[in-house]
């Protein structure tokens, strides 16, 4: 009989609702969020965003270069010219080309908007064995506004001076040497040879492990999540890293909008970045949060848990910790010392929002002093997801901010999505900031009774 009662009563506990609706929008994030992945795909091999797209064909025995080119200066002479030398400044800026190197296509005339359109016969077949090679390897395809030509210092070679608008041709199978890594406010380089395509798919692949991982837990699944909040309430969504990290994109992303309104109110810039190549661009975005969230979270937060657990002879979780701080800490540290390690990682957390916001201004790519609170807002809610959540978290909440809703901004015909995922993402926020309200508040009521969760 009592067994009966509290079968019944416990199915006659009210299910939770609003959960439910805080569920589906998040949902909605993450649904769209999945399919930018296959885009980002299709906008790197297949719909070439570069500022100059130049592609070689053949027929008959006709070999044609046809090049579309953008962001050029309007109604002037450009220079097509495949795999010249190009000299440049200390900034590693192209400032000339050098006369005989590669092969000069032809001329033509920008638009007044700034556009391209020309297609040109390839002729000379001594200057263009590798270029009809061009399934074999890349080649580099200027666009080039020549002014006046000098000799090279100290050099016999002769240099034409090119305009500030001169673009070069990027895409999927064009080569770079290297990227920049982070450890806090300090660079530095690492060198290796790779293809645009190849860099992209090997990060394609990481955020979408890291996509699986944080869609399965650390806590609870997705599933699970809606599941148990429908009789626990909103704190059951927040068990799921996903859920959490598309939260808290959400208030990062308005929270910075917030603080550049206010900024620039008060005669703040936050500055830009300058114009680049649109392939460049997408994928130093794709790159920047495995970079950045190793840089400025794993270093001082992980290593701040990975020191306190070494301290206590914990090597080896202290170790796991820079994967997933709050789980080891929590594992291994009584209440007493988890209270105190607790301080310690929250100054880790604001050392971290601060450097990687002075790290954007000091950069000297053309962030103005506003941006330093801009991403510092940044750096305080991926720190949170690092630490409660674990890397992954932090790493697909900066990719949000960074990779999604850009490459929804990519082509003309998706423009209208983005406008309602942006906005989608303030009803996100909105409701987030309540349900973490809601909950902050329910905590502070109850008595401390153990570690906090």
């Amino acid at each position: 009989m009592h067994e009966n009662v509290m079968n019944t009563a416990y199915s006659m506990k009210p299910i939770h609702r609003l959960p439910l609706v805080l569920a589906f929008l998040l949902l909605f994030l993450i649904a769209a969020a999945f399919v930018s992945f296959a885009l980002g795909a299709y906008f790197v091999f297949n719909e070439p965003v570069s500022n100059v797209v130049a592609v070689t064909s053949h027929s008959n025995g006709v070999y044609t270069l046809q090049v579309k080119a953008n962001s050029l200066e309007a109604n002037q002479s450009r220079t097509i010219w495949i795999d010249p030398k190009i000299i440049s400044d200390s900034a590693g800026d192209p400032i000339g080309v050098v006369n005989g190197t590669g092969y000069r296509v032809g001329n033509a005339i920008t638009d007044s908007a700034g556009n391209l359109r020309a297609n040109f016969v390839l002729s000379n077949m001594a200057e263009l064995t590798a270029v009809l090679n061009d399934d074999q390897r890349p080649h580099s395809v200027w666009v080039v506004g020549l002014e006046n030509l000098t000799a090279l210092q100290g050099s016999s070679q002769l240099v034409y001076h090119i305009s500030v608008d001169s673009e070069q041709n990027y895409s999927a199978r064009s080569v770079a040497n290297g990227v920049i890594l982070f450890v806090l406010l300090f660079s530095f380089p690492v060198f290796f040879h790779f293809t645009f395509g190849e860099l992209f798919i090997a990060l394609w692949t990481i955020y979408l492990i890291m996509f699986a991982m944080a869609l399965n837990g650390p806590f609870r699944s997705v599933l699970g999540a809606i599941k148990d909040s429908m009789q626990t309430g909103v704190r059951a969504i927040f068990d799921n890293a996903l859920f959490a990290t598309m939260a808290i994109f959400s208030l990062v992303l308005w929270g910075e909008f917030v603080a550049i309104i206010i900024q620039q109110a008060g005669g703040i810039s936050t500055g830009s970045l300058p114009p680049q190549d649109g392939l460049v661009t997408f994928l130093g975005l794709t790159i920047a949060p495995l970079r950045e969230e190793v840089g400025f979270r794993v270093i001082p937060i992980g290593l701040a848990s990975l020191l306190i657990l070494a301290s206590r002879h914990k090597v080896r979780d202290g170790l796991l910790s820079l994967w997933h701080p709050s789980r080891y800490l929590k594992k291994d540290d009584s209440p007493h010392q988890y209270n105190r390690d607790i301080k310690i990682i929250y100054v880790m957390i604001g050392i971290s929002a601060a450097t990687f916001g002075a790290a954007h201004f000091l950069s000297g790519v053309g962030w103005g002093p506003g941006k330093i609170l801009d991403a510092a807002i940044g750096g305080i809610g991926f720190a949170a997801l690092y630490y409660k959540y674990g890397l992954p978290s932090a790493v697909l909440g900066h990719w949000a901010v960074d990779y999604f809703l850009v490459t929804y901004t990519l082509v003309q015909s998706l423009l209208n999505f983005y406008l309602l995922l942006y906005f989608w993402s303030l009803a996100v926020a909105i409701a987030s900031g309540i349900a973490l309200l809601y909950l902050l508040l329910r905590r502070n009521q109850r008595p401390i009774t153990g570690i906090p969760q």
